[in-house]
């Protein structure tokens, strides 16, 4: 998808679409091979070709009166990275007279294959958004006010006094953000301490610090084990407790590549979300029941053998005596008791896991 800054009222400017489009295009020379660039050369009937031999016959005006096409500006386009989040999709951010009025998802791009999320493709409105806030704004009897930094910083600093005389300093909660570079993050504690509580605490060590606490003492290594790549070329993937659709669809359209070559999907889940509905099995338990399924799988997976004892061997300690509770607790009426599943949609799965190798 093109996103291009809205411009209103200019001047001599063209209306058609078409000759806008192609003016847009012939203004730049970008490095990859764009959406705009694949329909240009693939040959899509005479228009098309017409609008080709215009492009030659420009291209070459131009390069010989080194004159620009669109007005006096200087568009280049510049490759850049996504800040949103540590994935790492590639953006080319197109700038005119120095000013970044539009982008692209880069398609050659191994992590985001030319598509972006939601944040992603709002990355220009951080810092050219036309209604991004500019300004402190007061909700005053249900509409928003502009007030003065000064007049924000008072009232903002008075009602937090206010909260700590009254209920003490524990009474206020802060937060950190992974947008905070290291002198922010340090900045935010010192303040924090100064303020005379503890009470600081970071998204990551909610989401993150649990993954950290079993991948590290599993495998040595606090973050992802897997890359893209591995997804790919999995032949099943156990999706729980995620909805990848909406909330990592960069990670969903690699799914989709590896469902492409044969990849059988598992989707766990409450709800029947938009990436259940690409699932091959759908599982739906009851909320807050993951540990009774996943014992319930870990239990066919013991019954028939299928359990990987070298990696066990190497990797895992007590797994006696997890095994040893699982079989005499964890029966599957037990399990279907606790999380709703039936027992053989549970040895479904757990076959679904063993017969495809390697899975994610």
């Amino acid at each position: 998808m093109l996103l291009t800054k809205k411009q209103t009222g200019t001047s001599g400017a063209v209306s058609s679409p078409f000759i806008h489009s192609l003016r847009r295009g012939l203004s730049q020379a970008l490095p990859t091979m764009d959406r705009r660039s694949f329909l240009r050369r693939s040959g899509l009937g005479v228009g098309v070709g017409l609008a080709a031999s215009q492009l030659s016959l420009v291209q070459k005006a131009q390069a010989a009166t080194g004159a620009s096409i669109v007005g006096a500006g200087k568009v280049e386009v510049k490759r850049t990275v996504c800040t949103h989040c540590s994935v790492g999709c590639a953006v080319d951010a197109v700038v005119e007279n120095g000013v970044w009025v539009r982008q692209e998802a880069v398609f050659d791009s191994p992590i985001n294959l030319g598509a972006h999320c939601a944040k992603g493709a709002a990355l220009r409105e951080h810092g050219h958004g036309e209604y991004r806030l500019r300004y402190p704004m007061k909700l005053v009897n249900g509409k928003y006010e502009r007030i003065s930094w000064d007049v924000a910083l008072n009232e903002i600093s008075a009602k937090m006094l206010e909260l700590k005389k009254a209920s003490g300093p524990d009474s206020v909660y802060f937060i950190g953000s992974s947008k905070h570079n290291n002198e922010q993050a340090y900045l935010l504690r010192k303040f924090v301490s100064f303020w005379g509580t503890n009470n600081c605490d970071h998204q990551a060590r909610i989401c993150h610090s649990t993954t950290v606490a079993g991948v590290a003492n599993t495998w040595g290594y606090g973050a992802m084990t897997n890359s893209y790549n591995d997804m790919q070329n999995s032949k099943v993937a156990l999706y729980i407790g995620s909805n990848a659709a909406e909330a990592h669809p960069v990670s969903m359209l690699h799914m989709l590549h590896a469902k492409e070559n044969g990849c059988k999907m598992i989707v766990v889940d409450p709800r029947f979300t938009r990436t259940a509905a690409k699932a091959d099995e759908y599982v739906r338990i009851r909320s807050g029941t993951d540990i009774p399924f996943l014992f319930g799988l870990v239990y066919h997976i013991f019954k028939n053998g299928w359990e990987d004892k070298k990696y066990i061997s190497d990797r895992v300690y007590g797994m006696e005596a997890v095994k040893a509770e699982i079989m005499a607790k964890w029966t599957p009426d037990k399990v279907e008791e606790a999380c709703g599943v039936k027992e053989d949609q549970m040895f479904k799965v757990a076959k679904m896991l063993h017969d495809n190798n390697p899975g994610t």
